[in-house]
């Protein structure tokens, strides 16, 4: 039986550093792709138009406190918004990704936002920081206005344009489920089918299940390869699981997977521990818990699918719908499923 989030869950959702993991900055250098205020009126917001902006609109009126290179510093929004967007997502995406990216950033941040106001605690990391520019632990975050150049160079005006774009078309649209904003996690390519939430931390969101994905492949690490030693392995994981015991073959070690619908690992026994596919991934730095081995006396050689958790919108996948001519708003619903776009006053 799935079940749903309790308040102890959501912390350890938020803890967990999600969204993990995106495109980062790796995915700027990708040329190979296409190339907490009081809520106001909400709306449904219908066929992908963009929301109309008031001489100041939502984000340049909502202020966010972000840890930036170990110091907080409180700013608006909207510059926020843009700085995630360059970080996570490559320019040379569909503008309709862009604009998908820059809704789900959004909805993530006042989700974490509404979390803290519902007594979540700020984790100690953040030194007092609604939020930081760990992408690892909440999402990435450049200040374009030093970057932009290093980071697109000749292209630099036409791709903040675009950045710019993004996030002003959609100002104040979130994602909604029942009225309030949602855990809207991204990652950068799933298998060709996302994973659900159940399977990844063991709790459910009805919005968070396992869709198709389209365009997976032209993900440069769509497909991964970590080979290691098994004296090496052993001492990584005993180092976390001292109880296990690695004195059989190392073909032997790994036994008795169990498998989501998309290819996912779940758990597995590993030396006869059971752990989570998730962490076999953070033990090993794989590029996903979609993972197949080949073991031998000489190396432990896993081959991943996907990058990243695998959980809501696929990057890769958001850029493949739009190049199919979706809008922003049906690839949003598209990966979270029975929500609505609103709009924030």
């Amino acid at each position: 039986m799935k079940r749903l989030l309790t308040a102890a869950m959501i912390t350890a959702l938020l803890a967990y550093g999600l969204p993990l993991l995106t495109l980062g900055m790796d995915g700027q250098k990708d040329k190979q792709a296409e190339g907490t205020g009081e809520a106001g009126q909400t709306q449904e917001a219908r066929d992908g138009q963009a929301a109309p902006v008031s001489a100041q609109s939502y984000d340049e009126k909502t202020q966010v406190t972000v840890l930036i290179q170990g110091q907080a510093e409180t700013l608006p929004l909207s510059q926020y918004l843009r700085g995630v967007v360059a970080a996570e997502m490559p320019a040379s995406f569909p503008p309709e990704a862009l604009k998908a990216q820059a809704v789900a950033a959004r909805t993530y941040t006042l989700y974490k936002l509404q979390a803290y106001e519902q007594g979540v605690d700020i984790p100690d990391s953040h030194k007092g920081a609604q939020l930081c520019d760990d992408f690892s632990h909440c999402k990435a975050y450049v200040d374009l206005d030093q970057v932009e150049e290093s980071l697109w160079g000749e292209d630099a005006a036409e791709y903040r344009a675009v950045i710019d774009s993004a996030v002003s078309d959609t100002d104040g649209m979130v994602v909604s489920y029942q009225g309030e904003p949602i855990a809207a996690v991204f990652h950068a390519a799933s298998s060709g089918r996302t994973e659900d939430s159940l399977d990844v931390w063991g709790a459910s969101h009805p919005y968070l299940t396992s869709v198709e994905s389209p365009g997976e492949q032209d993900c440069p690490k769509y497909q991964g390869q970590v080979s290691i030693e098994p004296s090496q392995f052993a001492e990584t994981f005993l180092a976390a699981h001292p109880e296990a015991d690695f004195s059989q073959p190392a073909d032997t070690w790994f036994r008795d997977s169990h498998r989501s619908q998309s290819g996912g690992v779940i758990d597995v026994l590993v030396g006869g521990v059971r752990v989570s596919g998730a962490e076999v991934r953070g033990l090993l730095g794989l590029n996903s818990a979609n993972f197949t081995l080949k073991a031998s006396e000489e190396a432990l050689v896993f081959s991943t699918l996907g990058y990243g958790h695998g959980v809501g919108l696929s990057q890769y996948g958001a850029r493949a719908l739009a190049l199919e001519g979706k809008s922003f708003s049906d690839i949003l619903k598209w990966y979270y499923q029975g929500t609505e776009i609103s709009i924030k006053g």
